[in-house]
């Protein structure tokens, strides 16, 4: 009887200890958050008021940044931002964009970079850790990004998927 009251307060106390914890998820729950995140971050980023050209310019930076997995801890920002100014730096060299419309490519680039930083800092912390989850996220991000956040001549409609309305508020309020 003893033993079965101690290893009672052991597991209520572990219950107390991890109440605030946030499990690891599996990938194919990462990858589904990460899609209604990347849904979330591309509604905001339609209701910036941006051109044609910049619309295809950021569509074209999350579609090569999506090929880059940040180092283990490294956020996005830090990783895809370079990423991102190579990218206009060259367009606009090549001509095929102005100055501004890099610059406002850029700052409604920084929408998307807030976005999957947020599954990382918000939502699931110790993920970041984790290759595979790290590769699942940037995988539903993306997709659901550029589900709703498509180049100006893509008439096309997108898979519907669900907005997570957590990340779409905190974006909303932390996005300037």
């Amino acid at each position: 009887m003893k033993f079965g009251k101690v290893m009672a307060v052991i597991a209520a106390a572990a219950t107390i200890v991890c109440a605030g914890c946030k499990s690891l998820p599996t990938a194919e729950v990462m990858k589904a958050t990460a899609t209604s995140i990347g849904y979330a971050a591309g509604l905001v980023a339609n209701e910036t008021k941006i051109d044609d050209k910049a619309r295809n310019t950021i569509v074209e930076i999350v579609n090569e940044v999506a090929k880059v997995i940040p180092e283990k801890g490294q956020k996005f920002e830090d990783a895809w931002t370079p990423v991102a100014k190579e990218i206009v730096a060259k367009l606009i060299a090549d001509g095929k964009i102005t100055e501004g419309i890099g610059t406002i490519s850029l700052a409604a680039f920084g929408i998307a970079v807030k976005g999957i930083d947020y599954i990382f800092d918000i939502r699931y912390p110790k993920a970041r850790e984790y290759e595979e989850l790290v590769a699942a996220a940037v995988s539903g991000f993306t997709d659901g990004f550029l589900t709703v956040f498509k180049p100006a001549n893509d008439a096309t409609k997108g898979t519907a998927y669900k907005a997570d309305d957590a990340a779409y508020k905190w974006l909303k309020a932390n996005v300037k």
